[in-house]
């Protein structure tokens, strides 16, 4: 009867050490996708950074054709 008590003993620590492998392999995937999100965030976010940039870039430029145009209105109408 002992020798049962071991051998249940044994396959109990079997099951533990093989659950715990599985896990430790779960959670290296797990933090290989999250490294990989981090990059993607990181390029994410600087290139969200860049299409502000472009955009108030282009907001400026269309303000100064904007200025320019009623310029030229102004003076196409004082030819009236």
């Amino acid at each position: 009867m002992p020798l049962d008590c071991i051998d249940e003993l044994e396959k109990k620590i079997d099951a533990l050490l093989s659950s715990l492998k599985q896990a430790r392999s779960e959670n290296k995937d797990i933090m290989g996708r999250i490294q990989a999100l981090e990059k993607e965030n990181g390029e994410l976010k600087d290139e969200l950074e860049a299409v502000k940039n472009d955009s108030s870039e282009s907001r400026n430029q269309l303000k100064s054709a904007a200025e320019k145009i009623k310029s030229l209105i102004s003076r196409l109408e004082a030819i009236e």
